[in-house]
């Protein structure tokens, strides 16, 4: 499968004073797309717990490239929130001892991640919204993730990488603090954390840097408009 890269832009509409706001929506563009108009859909695991899934969200990617993909209603996000400390990975396992403290507002705090998104061959159109499909139906389907170095390429950034992933937050919550991770063998970790996630879509920045004594690592909130970098897996 060719390798592509993605830009799409995370963006709030807004709607006009006095109407309901408009649903987020989630734009991009397909840098050199060539393979005609398709769709693309967001897809969450189905909760029988087999390989099925289930359509929670469905967009168009037109024939020049450009994506459009209005994301779904928090309510149909409920059953596949996850821990935020435990995607955020603030405890790291294997560390004969740890420094520092990281706070997070809310413990309990839940956040969905768009890890990944799926793109239909040319000329294939996806199930309507809240239909059940198959693995098997998706085929080709195209894998757009999140894995994408942002300063790949780029002058004296060895040892250098950048990561931006979408994510909705079930609620306002600040996490914020500065950890020491010291393994058995591995490099020890340094990490920092500033990050005031609000309510809705937010988009988390991490930077990682391997070249100093520590591997340090340190995630903060990109700004709303950022443009994010996706790939195919």
């Amino acid at each position: 499968m060719r390798r592509t890269t993605v830009a799409v832009w995370a963006a709030l509409l807004t709607g006009v004073v006095g109407a309901q706001p408009a649903a987020p929506v989630l734009r991009g563009v397909v840098p050199g797309w060539a393979d005609g108009a398709g769709s693309v859909g967001l897809l969450l695991e189905f909760p029988g717990g087999d390989d099925r899934r289930i359509q929670a969200a469905r967009g168009t990617l037109g024939a020049a490239g450009d994506l459009t993909l209005p994301l779904p209603d928090p309510a149909r996000l409920a059953g596949s929130l996850v821990p935020l400390a435990e995607w955020l990975n603030l405890e790291p396992l294997g560390c004969v001892t740890r420094s520092g403290k990281i706070t997070l507002g809310d413990p309990a705090a839940q956040v969905f991640p768009l890890n990944e998104l799926r793109v239909a061959a040319a000329g294939r159109t996806f199930p309507s919204v809240g239909s059940i499909v198959g693995e098997d139906l998706w085929q080709p389907a195209m894998v757009l993730n999140t894995e994408a170095n942002l300063l790949d390429g780029q002058p004296d950034m060895d040892g250098r990488l950048r990561f931006q992933r979408v994510v909705f937050s079930a609620a306002d919550v600040t996490v914020n603090g500065e950890t020491r991770c010291v393994p058995e063998q591995a490099m020890p970790e340094r990490l920092s954390v500033e990050l005031p996630l609000k309510t809705g879509w937010n988009v988390v920045q991490e930077d990682v840097n391997y070249p100093g004594e520590d591997a340090e690592r340190s995630l903060t909130l990109a700004p709303a408009d950022t443009i994010t970098v996706w790939q195919t897996r």
